[in-house]
């Protein structure tokens, strides 16, 4: 922490598979400060219902983690899809995060999820994951963990198979007042995440209408989602297949996000 304050303009270098193509692309920092011997920063812990994924995680170990395993499942499945194997080995979930580019796929997955990135050493503690494309927040420090609440949480599931195009990450949680909340959260490569949701009057998943649902949900797509690879006619409709597709497999139970 003393030496970012020292060197405010540093760059912070952990699994550096996007680093070394920031590099490529014209990069060329003066200050290199590296955190990848922090041991505290690669811990994953649960405790009451708060999962806490540490920065330097990378993504094989997300995706093997006993404490995500037995919390999310889904989550750990989704984790280790993503990416190659080479990367999956060395890019880290801070390094994911904080690189903000569109075609990476955890912030589309723990957006959903409603996670939220804590940080040290800054003006800020705490910042959602569905907040990285806004403007910028300011001194934030460095990025230590990721949480999510779990308690709340009913289903989650991601759906990748229209990428580079589309992906939804989406989950069902019970509404604090009352209800149920999907939340889906769609990506592609040429845009930045977009979040939507739905609050239904039910009090059960398999009381949900997931063509209804899905529509709702597709419905909110801005316009600006809308590219040279697909108008945003297409992209709802397709976003609105995708969710269809996950909001069956969730009344129909195939497989939980997270225990009930």
């Amino acid at each position: 922490m003393a030496l970012t304050r020292q060197h405010p303009e540093a760059v912070i270098a952990a699994g550096c598979s996007d680093l070394v193509a920031q590099f490529r692309e014209g990069l060329e920092p003066e200050v290199l400060i590296s955190i990848q011997r922090i041991r505290e920063l690669r811990a994953i812990s649960n405790e009451d219902g708060l999962l806490r994924i540490g920065s330097l995680v990378s993504h094989a170990e997300g995706s093997r983690s006993p404490e995500i395993l037995s919390s999310v499942p889904a989550l750990a499945a989704a984790w280790g899809s993503i990416a190659t194997v080479r990367i999956r080995y060395r890019g880290t979930l801070g390094g994911n995060l904080l690189a903000r580019r569109y075609r990476y796929e955890m912030p589309v997955i723990l957006s959903a999820l409603g996670a939220q990135m804590q940080f040290q050493g800054g003006d800020i503690a705490a910042l959602p994951v569905s907040s990285l494309w806004d403007p910028d927040p300011g001194n934030v420090g460095i990025l230590t963990a990721v949480t999510i609440d779990t308690p709340s949480l009913l289903w989650f599931g991601y759906e990748r198979s229209m990428r580079p195009l589309s992906t939804v990450s989406l989950t069902v949680r019970k509404n604090p007042q009352a209800g149920l909340t999907v939340t889906a959260v769609c990506g592609s490569e040429y845009r930045q995440p977009f979040v939507l949701s739905h609050t239904a009057e039910a009090t059960a998943i398999t009381e949900l209408d997931p063509a209804f649902v899905g529509e709702v949900l597709a419905a909110q797509l801005p316009d600006e989602a809308g590219d040279y690879s697909g108008s945003i006619d297409y992209r709802r409709h397709l976003v609105g297949v995708l969710c269809r597709r996950l909001l069956a497999e969730a009344t129909g139970n195939q497989r939980k996000g997270s225990q009930p």
